[in-house]
């Protein structure tokens, strides 16, 4: 015999469930010296096989729920690692564009930098060429009826220089000082050519 059959036998007042399912008392029956009908062990017998059948149908209930859970738990670490794999993934991705933006905005800045460079080359570009051309126009001036010191063309420039002041004061009607100041935009006074007639 088992502790627990040993514990229930030894016990004094059992209590007594009717058809009913009501518990009643076995002490009451053990003073009056009734004992049990064979009906009405069978009524608590079945009465007791009722419940535990209904004890195994909620055991099973709880074990459905437990694998339940397990089943859920183990849906929920899956989700969780799978959770994790992408989240690094985005991680990693985030990073790579950071790192794009970042060489982006370098590229950006330099790009700025060099447009910048070209602007003012362009700039200092067009000065110059404004600046040659009027050169250009003021050393290619043409100067007519002044006559040569010699045929050949070849005077020197400080004699070229004396006949153009010359020239200038005479048909233009200008002051010496204006004339000069004239003849100075050259840059070069050889450059500045006349024709004679």
């Amino acid at each position: 015999m088992t502790r627990m059959q040993a514990r229930c036998i030894n016990k004094e007042a059992r209590p007594r469930i009717s058809e009913s399912g009501s518990v009643a008392d076995y002490s009451i029956m053990a003073n009056k010296s009734d004992e049990p009908t064979i009906r009405g062990v069978m009524a608590l017998l079945t009465t007791v096989s009722d419940r535990l059948q209904c004890l195994e149908v909620k055991m099973n209930i709880i074990e459905s729920i437990e694998k339940r859970m397990e089943n859920f738990e183990k849906d929920i670490k899956r989700l969780w690692v799978v959770h994790e794999d992408r989240s690094k993934k985005v991680e990693e991705r985030v990073s790579r564009v950071e790192d794009k933006v970042e060489g982006a905005d370098i590229h950006v800045a330099e790009l700025a930098e060099r447009v910048q460079e070209l602007e003012k080359e362009r700039d200092t570009l067009r000065d110059n060429v404004s600046y040659l051309q009027s050169q250009s126009m003021r050393n290619n001036s043409v100067f007519t009826s002044v006559p040569e010191s010699n045929g050949n063309g070849n005077e020197t420039p400080e004699t070229t220089e004396v006949k153009l002041l010359q020239h200038l004061v005479s048909a233009f009607k200008l002051t010496e000082e204006v004339a000069t100041s004239s003849l100075k935009e050259c840059i070069d006074p050889q450059e500045c050519r006349y024709m004679a007639k």
